[in-house]
């Protein structure tokens, strides 16, 4: 039987789904043409396990203001895009046996994107030098300059899987906490729809996430301005749990889920021919309740996640 004290030490920081990316320490190798795209792809390579991304269905509500018009990508090949997405999980764990357990990671990763030379569903990323303010991770995280990743998008701009491509030298610890951010971030992405919409329009995206908890996951989305090429975007979120199971990260045990909330707003600018946003800042909260072996004593975890998109 799972201890609370047990489920506060595996899922103190848990807040998002992760995948187990390659120990096998893969080189990265990202290859680019003098135009700004990438000649070759991380995809299909024996060293790089894509990592599924939870598909969005896209359901217009409002069309919006006359003009409408598709908001369909224009890939930009004669530049990179260059930007750094800034990701902090959080998680204060309250038990009646240890008292307070407060987790907090942020990790910083400057990324230089550029879309496939001939396929406009792939994107291919360079990570320049991934940064933590924690020292521990910082120093990891060091090693990793250099590294490479890559996405496949589909229509609407959606990610669909994720590719990690690490450098020789990177550890284990640095390889988990680029990718849990990296899919953090993913998940919480603004797809567009493939209609013809204008200003004011609104539209909802739901994924189905699984993780330590299975959620779905509704966004509401309202077209604020679109100016040329460039989307603002205003988002709501909340995730509802489709059952009461909650998986303990790194075992195989499961506990009971009592209560659950994961709810948010954000702010996104999308350029119709970038993968990736020019800017954004989205901020989840939430909350729930785990019981253990003893019912009486449950866990209370408090979560939270802020996710931030920066042009440099």
């Amino acid at each position: 039987m799972v201890t609370v004290p047990a489920i506060a030490t595996a899922c103190a920081i848990t807040v998002a789904l992760t995948g187990c990316g390659s120990d096998d320490g893969g080189t990265a190798t990202p290859s680019t043409s003098a135009a700004g795209c990438a000649s070759e792809s991380t995809a299909g390579r024996d060293d790089v396990e894509p990592i599924p991304i939870a598909p969005a269905k896209i359901t217009v509500t409002h069309p919006g203001a006359e003009p409408r018009k598709v908001p369909a990508a224009t890939p930009a090949r004669d530049t990179a895009q260059r930007t750094t997405v800034s990701v902090t999980s959080t998680a204060v764990s309250r038990t009646a046996q240890d008292g307070i357990d407060d987790r907090k990671q942020t990790v910083d990763i400057p990324l230089t994107a550029r879309f496939g030379c001939k396929d406009s569903t792939d994107l291919e990323l360079a990570l320049d030098q991934p940064t933590s303010p924690d020292p521990t991770l910082n120093g990891q995280l060091a090693k990793s300059a250099g590294g490479g990743a890559g996405m496949a998008v589909g229509p609407g701009t959606i990610p669909i899987s994720l590719r990690i491509l690490p450098t020789k030298d990177s550890g284990p610890e640095a390889r988990h906490a680029i990718e849990q951010s990296l899919v953090q971030a993913l998940q919480v992405s603004v797809g567009l729809p493939t209609q013809p919409v204008g200003v004011g329009a609104v539209w909802t995206s739901q994924r189905s996430i699984s993780g330590a908890v299975t959620v779905t996951q509704t966004m509401t989305v309202t077209l604020k301005s679109w100016t040329a090429n460039r989307l603002v975007l205003g988002a709501t979120f909340e995730e509802t749990p489709i059952n009461s199971v909650f998986a303990v990260p790194g075992t195989s045990e499961t506990v009971t889920l009592r209560r659950y909330s994961n709810e948010g707003t954000g702010t996104v600018t999308l350029d119709l021919d970038r993968a990736l946003p020019s800017d954004a800042t989205i901020t989840l909260s939430g909350a729930r309740e785990l019981v253990g072996s003893d019912a009486s004593a449950p866990i209370v975890q408090q979560t939270g996640a802020t996710v931030n998109w920066r042009a440099r």
